[in-house]
């Protein structure tokens, strides 16, 4: 899951009755003891998510200048009713870790700093529940730039998960790794499952088994879910990606639903490509409806 710069919205024509479909605000209270999950791209410029009415997306902050930036789209995202999974610092486990998945926590430390100097100024939003929750690195369990088989020591990304929660509060912290790794981490909130048709459907399995069977891990475990479908590099056609998107928002076990990624940079594909395809249209507009879940009393979010 790498990064590329903001793209421009494509689709002011071709979905402007999206916007208004999502009447409620992302997971208030609706009328019937009903909330809604996240929904929308990972990296969706904020103005886009509005007009289309999706309310959930993953950014990407680092250093001072990523503070001011995270601090002004917390602000849009909460007048707006969006939440945000944010990444804070380097998102490369080479970063960090030695060749040995071994973690440096003066190196996490030096990297976090600014975003714990600014501690305070981001409470209100952690208490909001704006941000929805905190990434630290991408694909432990796969780490990019260490050595074929080597994963990040799960104590140690342990150790970081408890010391962003002293840092900076109550809030969910994850990375985007599977329930099969992320249960073993200590002070870990949430899981992430991503499918993509091109390497795993190819192997003969199904995305939602899979999802399912990841998800249900992570509740066995008290955390939380955020369930992905690979918009850039996945072979499969816009309708079917759409179904398949679709059937995932409507998994009970799923917590926040969304997509790798909106902008298209290198790769072949992008969600935003695929949301401007006027054939699936009709099946987008039924995914907020998918994301609508019983309230549950209880629930732990945050370990």
């Amino acid at each position: 899951m790498r990064l590329f710069g903001q793209a421009a919205a494509l689709l002011a024509l071709s979905f402007l009755p999206l916007s208004g479909l999502l009447t409620t605000p992302l997971c208030s209270a609706e009328p019937g003891g009903h909330d809604a999950i996240p929904w929308g791209a990972m990296y969706a410029p904020l103005d886009a998510m509005k007009m289309l009415g999706m309310t959930g997306t993953f950014g990407y902050y680092r250093g001072a200048r990523g503070v001011r930036q995270l601090l002004a789209d917390l602000e849009t995202a909460r007048s707006s009713g969006i939440k945000l999974v944010v990444t804070l610092g380097d998102v490369r486990p080479s970063a960090y870790a030695d060749q040995r998945g071994n973690i440096d926590m003066t190196k996490v430390k030096n990297e976090l700093n600014p975003f714990v100097v600014a501690a305070e100024q981001l409470t209100p939003f952690i208490e909001s529940g704006t941000m929805w929750g905190i990434r630290f690195m991408d694909e432990p369990h796969d780490p990019n730039g260490l050595p074929r088989g080597v994963t990040i020591d799960k104590g140690d990304l342990g150790i970081v998960m408890a010391y962003l929660k002293q840092a900076l509060g109550k809030v969910r912290v994850g990375s985007t790794s599977p329930a099969r790794y992320m249960v073993d981490v200590p002070n870990a909130d949430w899981c992430f499952g991503q499918y993509c048709h091109r390497t795993a459907g190819r192997r003969g399995i199904e995305p939602i088994p899979y999802i399912r069977e990841d998800a249900a891990l992570a509740k066995r475990n008290g955390m939380s879910y955020i369930a992905s479908l690979n918009a850039s590099t996945n072979p499969v056609g816009n309708k079917d990606f759409f179904e398949v998107f679709k059937a995932l928002a409507a998994l009970p076990e799923v917590d926040f639903l969304t997509s790798w990624q909106w902008p298209q940079g290198d790769y072949p594909n992008s969600f935003e490509k695929r949301l401007a395809d006027p054939a699936v249209k009709d099946l987008v507009e039924e995914v907020p409806r998918a994301c609508v879940r019983e309230r549950r009393q209880g629930t732990r979010s945050v370990r």
